[in-house]
C-alpha cells in the first residue's frame, strides 16, 4: 500500500466512479481499476460494490476512507511543518465565520503573517451556518467559529466568551428595561441568526426548554439586516453582545437576558493528534492579542 493507491482510493469514493476518478487524475481507467484491486487483495476485503449510485463503499471501504484521509492530511502536515524549517514559505488555510469575524477582522488576523512573514495565510469568511468542522476533515487548516463547545471531531480552543443578547428599538415597549426573561419575548416577533442546519438555534432551544416555540419571522445573514428590520418593522433580533459592541446603533437598544446563552468564539482545528508550527504559533498568537 503507498499514499498513490490511497489517493487513487479516495477519488473513486468521492467520485463513485472509476472512469470519472479517472479523468479527474488524468490516468486509464484501467489503471484505477488495477490498483483498487490490489488494495482489495492486500487488505482481504472487498473495498467497494456496484450499486445504483455507482460505486459505493462498503463497510471496509469506508473505514479505508476515514484513515486514508487521515494519513493524507498526516503527510500534508509534515510537509508543511518541514518546509517551515527548512526556511521555506509556509501557508495556513483559515476559515472564518461571519460573526467571529467582528471580534476578529481580517487586519487583525493578517497581523499574525507580519509577525511571521515566512508563513503565509489565506483567509476565508463563511455564512455562520456553514459546516467548518466538515471543512476542516479537507482542505481547511483552522477554523474561527460561533457556537458551544460541541465539534465532536475537532480540537478547541475558547477565544472570546460572549453570549445572546435580544435588540430592539428604542420605542419598543421593551426598552424600558436592561435585562428581560427570554419568555417575555414569547409573543414578539423575532429574527435570528441564521445557523447550521444540522442544529437548532441555540436561542430557540432555550425558549423549548421555556415551554413556548418563538415566533421566528425571519432568519438573517447580515446584522445591518436584523438592524433595519428592527427598525422598520418592529421586529426583536437575538445577536450577540460581542457583535453589537462592534456596530452600534443610536436607534437600537442592546437588551441582557437573565438566562445566560453562551455564544463564544471558538479555534477549531483538525483532531489528528499532530499540529504544525505554523498552526501552533498561530493559535498562541490569537490567544495572546486576546489578553491583550
Amino acid at each position: 500500500m503507498n499514499i498513490e493507491a490511497l489517493e487513487y482510493f479516495i477519488k473513486v469514493y468521492e467520485k463513485k466512479s472509476v472512469s470519472a476518478a479517472a479523468k479527474d487524475l488524468f490516468i486509464t481507467p484501467q489503471g484505477i481499476s488495477k490498483t483498487i484491486k490490489q488494495l482489495e487483495m492486500e487488505l482481504e476485503a472487498e473495498l467497494f460494490s456496484r450499486g445504483p449510485r455507482g460505486m459505493e463503499a462498503t463497510e471496509a471501504g469506508e473505514l479505508l476512507h476515514a484513515r486514508a484521509k487521515h494519513i493524507r492530511y498526516l503527510l500534508e502536515d509534515i510537509k508543511k511543518e518541514i518546509s517551515i524549517l527548512s526556511g521555506k514559505k509556509g501557508g495556513l488555510h483559515i476559515v472564518v465565520a461571519y460573526s467571529a469575524s467582528w471580534e476578529l477582522p481580517a487586519d487583525y488576523l493578517y497581523g499574525f503573517t507580519a509577525m511571521y512573514p515566512d508563513i503565509k495565510i489565506k483567509l476565508r469568511e463563511s455564512a455562520d451556518e456553514y459546516p467548518v468542522d466538515e471543512m476542516l476533515q479537507d482542505e481547511v487548516d483552522i477554523g474561527l467559529v460561533i457556537g458551544p463547545d460541541d465539534f465532536d471531531n475537532c480540537d478547541v480552543d475558547l477565544i472570546t466568551t460572549g453570549e445572546m443578547v435580544a435588540v430592539i428599538a428604542k420605542d419598543h415597549p421593551l426598552a424600558a428595561k436592561d435585562v428581560i426573561s427570554i419568555t417575555e419575548l414569547e409573543n414578539e416577533p423575532l429574527i435570528v441568526k441564521a445557523t447550521d442546519k444540522r442544529k437548532e438555534h441555540a436561542f430557540v432551544e432555550k425558549c423549548l426548554e421555556q415551554g413556548f416555540t418563538p415566533n421566528v419571522m425571519h432568519q438573517y445573514g447580515s446584522v445591518y439586516t436584523a438592524h433595519r428590520l428592527c427598525e422598520m418593522s418592529g421586529f426583536v433580533a437575538i445577536s450577540i453582545d460581542f457583535i453589537e459592541e462592534a456596530v452600534r446603533n443610536d436607534k437600537l437598544k442592546v437588551v441582557k437576558f437573565r438566562e445566560k446563552i453562551p455564544q463564544s468564539i471558538y479555534l477549531m482545528t483538525r483532531k489528528n493528534g499532530f499540529q504544525t508550527t505554523a498552526i501552533s504559533l498561530f493559535r498562541n498568537y490569537i490567544k495572546e492579542k486576546k489578553k491583550s
